[in-house]
């Protein structure tokens, strides 16, 4: 990615308010507004927005878990950046603070072309280890983590396609059976009707032959 798209889209964030966007939440943010990096000035204005909300995002989640780090500011800008972190740049164990994870599942979820929600990337994000001791091994981690996702949401809608497919079949059957019976009913008063016309018809021609009786 053009490093003048990131610098210009800092830029613009900066001009919004006090917001200190790193180099991965403007990566993830213009890949999501544009995946094939194309037309990105053209689409300024969403990026910003998008980042912005990536950087509120993060500020609640650590809000709400209170949880500290241990690396510095540039640190964390090296991990955030998938581009330039490589296996070779932790040479001790790293801790990440949920923010960073958080972070790392979106930018890895729109590498892999999945739409995660807000609540989904928090929910994969949390079920990450938070000790890391290579950036491969991590980033093999995330994308294990998103695809297991997957197969439990996508195994969920199976059954209730499933559970939606029986309970018609089983709505159609009673239906059809309650048709059924009302069709034999319905014969059967026919029957009865004109097994009673018979038998009039029958009464009636005696009374006729009876009158004409000599």
């Amino acid at each position: 990615m053009k490093r003048s798209y990131i610098e210009n889209i800092r830029k613009a964030v900066k001009n919004t308010g006090d917001y200190k966007p790193t180099a991965k939440q403007i990566r993830t943010a213009i890949l999501k507004v544009c995946p094939d990096e194309e037309n990105v000035n053209q689409n300024k204005l969403q990026i910003v927005a998008e980042v912005i909300n990536l950087i509120e995002s993060s500020a609640q989640i650590e809000a709400i878990h209170g949880e500290s780090t241990t690396i510095s500011h540039e640190d964390k800008e090296e991990i955030l950046s998938s581009d330039s972190l490589g296996d070779e740049a932790i040479t001790e164990e790293t801790t990440l603070t949920v923010a960073q994870k958080h972070d790392l599942v979106a930018a890895q979820a729109s590498q892999l072309q999945v739409t995660l929600s807000e609540s989904e990337i928090v929910e994969v994000s949390q079920s990450l280890n938070s000790q890391i001791e290579s950036r491969s091994d991590f980033i093999a981690e995330i994308r294990g983590a998103i695809r297991s996702f997957i197969d439990t949401k996508a195994n969920a809608q199976k059954q209730e396609i499933n559970n939606f497919v029986s309970e018609t079949i089983d709505y159609a059957t009673s239906k059809f059976s309650d048709n059924d019976q009302q069709l034999r009913e319905g014969l059967q008063e026919i029957n009865n009707f004109f097994r009673s016309e018979e038998a009039r018809v029958k009464e009636l021609s005696k009374s006729i032959a009876a009158a004409f009786k000599v």
